[in-house]
């Protein structure tokens, strides 16, 4: 069952039993209220009429000594009386020593005619042949052995009950439906919002990460959809880095699988050559030197996988490194490679030192500064150099070929190359800048890339965080 049905039966339920426990209250204390009234009266107006009663008997009694003997001089007095309070709806009755000496009322209960005290008046009402009537009885004072007994119709109180207990059952149905269909329209309106981030995180569950929900309300619902649309960002988000992140990884193993073709092929090609043919020492020789490089190309591009693969597990300490003595290590690990290429390695620093891992930024420099002597020709410079600029800074700048705009941002992906036969040719494979780039963000640096074809490239590692 939804929300809003639960909520409507709940305030149904509710509703109904405090309506109608309200209006059985409400009717029982009215009808109760006109019972209390109706015997006050009929106490007051019994009163009235006993002293009539008692007046008449004494006057009587004094012009006829002897009345007591005779009913029907006792009678005649009450019937006077009788028919005269009969229009009024009103019956009397005279009874002395429990018989009967004038009587309009067709049922006396026995309980009306026993007294503890002369003074005390019996109150009784209940109903005869479908009616309701109220009896007071009490003793006639002088005479105690005359009890007068009045009765009165009093069935207007339960007309008047069940009047108003039909008034409220229409009442009760009336209300009953506005409320329902009011309730009803309210509850539809302010689970509107809820039908609706209902539908939304349904379609954002099948794929639609970019849907959002549009509720203008200052309550809590409206809260909700403000945050709801805050975790739909996020998971458009990741669902946008999660897609990337799979798209990234299966071309890296596209471009690993590409990698290690040609290594492969070269070695399985080799090997079969020295297996089937007779060939001549030298041709051996030539051949098992491809072989060897081959496998040695194997080994470097293991050996760069498993960096890659360390730098996304290294947590680093940073340490102060004396710039000075990083450039040393630089010169020295470069020096065959550059001199093999006839390249000069220029270093320059105007800072002292950098806060960072040593033997990292010496990989970083390692890697800007070969694949500087891959972009470059023989003769050419490169330099590095360390200064201040609002940051830290070391840079890595070629005279070499340079590359186009459209790479700059490519550059820093596993296997990509601008030269391909260039780098292939120097022994590169394509994840020298990716290292750098993992390292860079290690140390909470940028890595900003300028170049220009046939000018050459430069590489700055800005340390926004030394």
């Amino acid at each position: 069952m939804k929300l809003w049905k639960k909520i409507f039966l709940g305030m149904f339920i509710i509703f109904v039993i405090a309506f109608d426990m309200g209006a059985f209250m409400l009717t029982s204390y009215s009808y109760n209220y006109s019972r209390d009234r109706e015997i006050e009266t009929g106490i007051r107006e019994q009163s009235v009429i006993l002293s009539s009663v008692t007046s008449s008997i004494l006057r009587a009694e004094e012009f006829n000594p002897d009345i007591f003997e005779t009913k029907y001089k006792l009678s005649s007095i009450i019937k006077s009386l009788a028919d005269y309070y009969e229009q009024q709806g009103v019956q009397l009755a005279l009874l002395s020593d429990n018989e009967t000496i004038y009587s309009d009322i067709t049922d006396i209960d026995e309980q009306l005619l026993k007294f503890s005290d002369s003074t005390n008046k019996n109150v009784m009402d209940k109903k005869v042949d479908e009616r309701r009537y109220l009896f007071v009885s009490s003793q006639i004072p002088d005479y105690p052995e005359l009890i007068f007994v009045y009765s009165r119709d009093i069935n207007n109180i339960e007309e008047f009950r069940a009047d108003i207990s039909n008034f409220f059952i229409v009442l009760n149905v009336i209300v009953i439906i506005l409320m329902s269909i009011s309730v009803f329209l309210l509850l539809k309106r302010m689970t509107r919002p809820i039908a609706l981030l209902s539908k939304m995180t349904s379609e954002i569950a099948d794929g639609s990460y970019n849907k959002r929900v549009t509720i203008k309300r200052s309550d809590e619902l409206g809260e909700l959809a403000e945050n709801f649309n805050i975790m739909a960002d996020s998971v458009e988000k990741t669902m946008i880095y999660l897609k990337k992140s799979a798209e990234d990884k299966q071309q890296f193993i596209d471009d690993l699988a590409h990698e290690m073709k040609t290594p492969v092929t070269a070695i399985s090609g080799y090997a079969e050559y020295l297996k089937s043919t007779n060939s001549s020492k030298e041709n051996q020789i030539i051949a098992l030197e491809h072989l060897q490089n081959a496998t040695q190309r194997l080994q470097n591009l293991s050996e760069e996988m498993l960096k890659l693969t360390l730098l996304r597990e290294e947590k680093i300490e940073f340490k102060p490194v004396l710039i000075s003595d990083l450039f040393t290590a630089l010169e020295e690990t470069m020096k065959p490679i550059l001199q093999k290429r006839n390249m000069n390695l220029i270093t320059e620093t105007d800072i002292d030192c950098i806060n960072g891992d040593e033997a990292l930024l010496l990989s970083l420099l390692t890697n800007l500064v070969e694949n500087a002597a891959r972009a470059s020709k023989s003769g050419d410079k490169i330099i590095v150099r360390a200064y201040n600029d609002e940051f830290p800074v070391i840079e890595v700048k070629d005279e070499g070929i340079g590359m186009m705009e459209s790479e700059i941002q490519k550059i820093t992906a596993p296997f990509y190359r601008v030269d391909k036969s260039r780098s292939r040719e120097f022994g590169g494979i394509g994840l020298g800048l990716s290292i750098v780039a993992k390292i860079a963000d290690l140390h909470n640096a940028d890595l900003k890339i300028k170049s220009q074809e046939n000018v050459g490239t430069t590489v700055e590692v800005i340390f926004t965080t030394s």
